[in-house]
């Protein structure tokens, strides 16, 4: 995990629409804290102190409240302006070492896999993050794979990675990269043609005989009218 980062907030009162917009022209960024079984706290952040942990993952933040008491929280959630990108709206969870939190952790890999050096493969990525359940302490800051050795055809998923501090909640079944072939597949089309128009031709030579035989009858009823 990354080192601890500090971060300085002020309690708030609950404030109208236009309370809020005020707030967040002044550069003041409305945020609730929550979590342990405590109850919620609503603060409010300066925008400007935000920008190193936005940069940030899953990494634990001293929260100073109005220059006193602390807390440790993560950032939960962050809600932007759709159009302009500023920050609207900030959820801290609260932790401790104690109570494991529920993380997205990047998956992240190195080398040139074999399948595609020597076997002309072509190499995808799948998933880029896997979600697990872990102790603040022990969450990784990501999983970095070494794909040399990775031949053609082979996936790896996600029971594939290695972690014994906490538990995946993204299913293990979930693929994350892999050597495709690069080649696709050609069907012989020709010969099951082939086969297919023969009976065909087949046909139409008996549907060919069996219209002579008809037009021949035709031709000797009017005959035997005429006569």
């Amino acid at each position: 995990m990354s080192k601890l980062l500090a971060l300085a907030a002020k309690k708030r009162e609950r404030s109208t629409k236009a309370a809020l917009k005020n707030m967040r022209q002044e550069g003041r960024v409305p945020a609730v804290v929550y979590g342990l079984n405590k109850d919620p706290l609503m603060v409010e952040v300066s925008s400007v102190d935000m920008r190193p942990h936005l940069t940030q993952r899953n990494h634990v933040i001293e929260l100073s409240l109005d220059g006193g008491t602390s807390e440790k929280v993560m950032i939960k959630a962050v809600e932007r302006d759709p159009i302009r990108k500023h920050l609207m709206h900030i959820d801290f969870l609260r932790v401790d070492n104690e109570h494991p939190v529920i993380v997205n952790v990047p998956v992240t890999t190195f080398g040139i896999p074999f399948g595609v050096k020597t076997q002309g493969g072509v190499f995808s990525t799948m998933k880029k993050f896997v979600k697990l359940r872990a102790k603040v302490q022990d969450i990784p800051d990501k999983f970095d794979m070494d794909v040399s050795e990775i031949n053609s055809g082979t996936i790896i998923y996600v029971r594939d990675l290695k972690f014994d501090k906490g538990t995946f909640v993204t299913p293990g079944k979930t693929a994350l990269y892999g050597v495709t072939t690069g080649k696709a597949e050609v069907e012989e089309v020709k010969p099951v043609a082939a086969a297919a128009a023969a009976p065909a031709a087949d046909a139409k030579k008996g549907d060919g005989k069996t219209d002579a035989k008809a037009d021949a009858k035709a031709g000797d009823k009017k005959d035997e009218k005429k006569k």
